[in-house]
């Protein structure tokens, strides 16, 4: 019989493959008819954003700013979800986080679904230059993320889903195959490092709650001193920390990305470890972790970072064989935290060999 970890990975691997024949591939004429006919806004002002499996506009109009989202068709047949995620929205906006919450009903549409939602204003975090205070800030902003969704809750969420750091063990069955997709064998060692190290430990006692499931720079909007979040598109029931050890992991990922710019790190530590530890004390300035989740965090930090470079180099391969000619912007997408996640993923090994109890102290 298949074990746990096997049957996810076998489901997992299904629903990935099928995302990607099911992403919708609507034009901006296309975009701008769609808001015409069904949520009666009148524009020329439409512009794709980047979107991993479903595509996104922004869309100016006289009535406001707005993101039209149309949803891959394996999250459109999952009504349920769809409706957790428009209430998880509606709660954080009402817990005083900006958020964008829908604007008009949802529209369900030859196998996709369509949403309009309300236009956060800000810049994402990862056009700033990152620096100590900035990643304390972002640290601060998880926290009270993380007070807003522990009263948050909805049976939807409670789901399998392979970005969730309780199913670990299922990436781990995509990263046997690392080598045969073209990986090179340095990286492919990292992530079984990771997976060995996740294995060793127990994360029985850990608390669960609702997570955002991707608190990462593309996600995180600063306007001013007032910051806004984005993308619930990963939330789900699980280990409370995990959103923390997410962040953490993004934030490596981003100081390990040698084109990112950053300032005010000291010549210590690697920056990432310094990014991190500044991250988490951000956090634990607004919010508290048990000794537990103290103990588990660097663990599932570094399994964060195994998690992106597996699945990220398992979908650009997948991706590149539907579609050979694709273009080099959209192979540098699909890339863009893969491959500092394999770098990140080292340092964040190294750091807890020399250190235990780092990022928290």
């Amino acid at each position: 019989m298949a074990s746990t970890a096997e049957q996810d990975a076998t489901a997992c691997a299904a629903e990935e493959q099928e995302r990607k024949t099911l992403k919708p591939a609507y034009s901006i004429d296309d975009a701008r008819h769609l808001l015409r006919e069904h949520f009666a806004v009148t524009t020329d002002d439409v512009t794709e954003l980047d979107s991993y499996d479903d595509q996104n506009w922004r869309v100016g109009s006289p009535g406001g700013c707005y993101v039209l989202k149309a949803h891959n068709g394996v999250e459109s047949r999952n009504t349920g979800l769809l409706e957790a995620q428009s209430r998880l929205l509606k709660h954080l906006e009402e817990s005083g986080i900006r958020a964008p919450v829908e604007a008009q009903s949802r529209v369900d549409l030859h196998g996709t679904t369509l949403r309009l939602l309300r236009w956060v204003e800000g810049e994402v975090l990862s056009n700033s230059t990152i620096t100590p205070l900035v990643l304390g800030d972002a640290g601060q902003f998880l926290g009270r993320i993380r007070s807003a969704l522990d009263d948050f809750d909805d049976t939807a969420l409670h789901r399998r889903h392979l970005w969730d750091l309780r199913r670990f063990p299922a990436v781990a069955t995509f990263a046997s195959k690392l080598r045969d997709l073209d990986c090179d064998g340095q990286r492919a060692a990292l992530v079984e490092r990771g997976i060995a190290n996740y294995t060793a430990q127990d994360f029985d006692t850990l608390p669960y709650a609702t997570c955002h499931g991707d608190f990462n720079d593309a996600n995180i909007l600063t306007h001013g001193d007032a910051w806004g979040v984005l993308d619930v598109g990963d939330a789900v029931h699980s280990w409370r920390v995990n959103d923390l050890a997410i962040g953490a992991a993004y934030v490596m990922v981003n100081l390990c990305t040698e084109e990112n710019k950053r300032s005010g790190f000291d010549g210590g530590d690697h920056v990432a470890v310094q990014g991190a530890q500044r991250f988490v004390a951000g956090f634990l300035a607004t919010n508290a972790l048990s000794d537990d989740e103290k103990r588990a965090l660097p663990h599932l930090c570094a399994a964060r970072l195994a998690t992106s470079f597996t699945l990220g180099w398992y979908s650009y391969r997948e991706s590149l064989a539907a579609q050979p000619d694709m273009p080099q912007a959209r192979r540098a997408y699909l890339l863009h935290h893969a491959l500092p996640a394999a770098t990140a993923l080292g340092v964040c090994l190294d750091a807890m060999a020399l250190a235990p109890e780092w990022p928290t102290s």
